[in-house]
């Protein structure tokens, strides 16, 4: 099968980021503006967006939509991003598209041609609407204002918490991020988010209130508190919102995934409000289903291994409060990669004090910092640290499975890495 689409899409990514929307509604104009033939709903915010996507793709499939989800990064393929109730896009129909895409760039001036993210989000609004979907549940690649998915005028805009990431791009400030994130939230809109810090929340106060826009805050305007078991076969809980929900069952794990489907029940409350067909039952079932690879993924359990793509300190800070929960008083084994734009050093002063065992390694991104850096600065933090660095990760997966110590074995620092580990381990997603 030729593959000549993949091989254009790939050679984009020497444009690398450009944040603006002018390209993207120049395409999208050509291709006669798919992303106007459904009903959409916009994600933001810095950690949780693919798990509260997904909560709400599998429950409007529930309740008999055909929802198109486009999601990033990927894992291990690049179709996984575009997918239908769940399917990715076929192989053939992505590189015909890719390579419309090129058609109707090839004769643009350089400064016009799209760049990896902008062509692929064109090849996703278009699929989407030749295959005539009721409803696209889109998640936002970098921050908000500028990035190329801001160009739907989307029914609902969710965001979920605001932290530090992508500093290069959206500033190195709380205030400036959410400044950023808060780009998607348009006139007249409902808005639902996730939980806060005091800063991030005055910036989306203040915009929804200059945009005559009305938010729906975490822990203020709805909450999911009454938590009845929190096990590593799952979770049951309590919702208060737009509506009341009992005993809703999710069996992703992680008390901050038990938050995530709560911004997804409220917003799909919301668009319940709106005028939606969403039946109780449906979204129940919906909830019990969802499942989101590589997010406190228990992947193995003999030995016990769960692998995260944590990759920012939030991120890290949640992971390590999961472990805590699920192992008190217990210390870890980890396999560790980070990219270098990451603020890697505070990540590894995070799983510091929980750490038996740590090994270095690295994905395949251009963008990975060596490993031997990474054990540097652990050696730097306590020279008491048991260390080893094994560049090759899958060496280093084979390693962290073979060793006889009985603590859990952890794998996070990158969704590159996890990616790769999966496709090491032949995991199916």
């Amino acid at each position: 099968m030729s593959r000549s689409g993949h091989t254009y899409l790939d050679h984009l990514t020497d444009f690398g980021i450009k944040l603006g929307l002018d390209k993207m509604r120049f395409i999208l104009t050509k291709l006669g503006n798919p992303q106007k033939k459904y009903s959409s709903i916009l994600i933001a915010g810095t950690n949780g967006k693919g798990s509260v996507a997904n909560f709400i793709t599998n429950c409007l499939k529930e309740n008999n939509y055909k929802v198109g989800f486009y999601t990033s990064p990927h894992l291990i393929r690049v179709e996984e991003r575009i997918r239908i109730n769940g399917k990715p896009i076929p192989s053939r129909i992505f590189d015909n598209l890719c390579l419309e895409i090129k058609g109707l760039c090839m004769k643009l001036p350089i400064e016009m041609q799209p760049t990896y993210f902008e062509a692929l989000t064109a090849v996703a609004f278009e699929y989407f609407a030749r295959e005539k979907i009721d409803v696209c549940v889109c998640e936002v690649g970098m921050g908000g204002r500028f990035d190329a998915t801001n160009v739907i005028d989307a029914d609902l805009q969710i965001i979920t918490p605001v932290s530090y990431d992508h500093m290069e791009y959206l500033g190195n400030s709380i205030q400036e991020i959410a400044f950023e994130k808060a780009g998607i939230i348009k006139q007249d809109a409902i808005v639902i988010s996730g939980k806060q810090s005091l800063e991030a929340e005055k910036v989306l106060k203040r915009i929804c209130k200059q945009r005559n826009s009305r938010i729906f805050l975490y822990g203020k305007d709805f909450s999911a508190r009454t938590v009845h078991s929190c096990s590593l076969d799952g979770q049951v809980f309590d919702f208060t919102g737009i509506e009341k929900l009992k005993n809703v069952s999710i069996k992703m794990l992680g008390r901050y995934q038990v938050h995530n489907a709560a911004v997804a029940l409220e917003s799909l409350f919301a668009l319940k409000k709106k005028g939606f067909r969403i039946e109780n039952n449906a979204i129940l079932r919906g909830m019990q289903n969802a499942f989101w690879p590589a997010r406190f993924h228990l992947i193995m359990r003999n030995p016990f291994v769960v692998l995260d793509g944590a990759h920012n300190p939030a991120g890290i800070t949640s992971l390590k409060q999961t472990l805590k929960f699920y192992f008190p008083d217990k210390k870890f084994i980890f396999l560790i990669g980070i990219l270098k734009d990451k603020k890697w050093q505070d990540m590894l002063k995070i799983l510091l004090p929980v750490g038996k065992k740590f090994i270095f390694t690295k994905s395949n991104n251009p963008r990975s910092i060596a490993p031997e850096k990474l054990a540097e600065e652990m050696k730097r933090l306590s020279a008491h640290s048991t260390i080893e660095v094994i560049e090759d990760p899958s060496f280093a997966v084979k390693r962290l499975v073979s060793m006889q110590d009985t603590e859990p074995k952890i794998i996070c620092g990158s969704l590159y890495l996890a990616g790769e580990i999966l496709k090491i381990l032949r995991i199916k997603i």
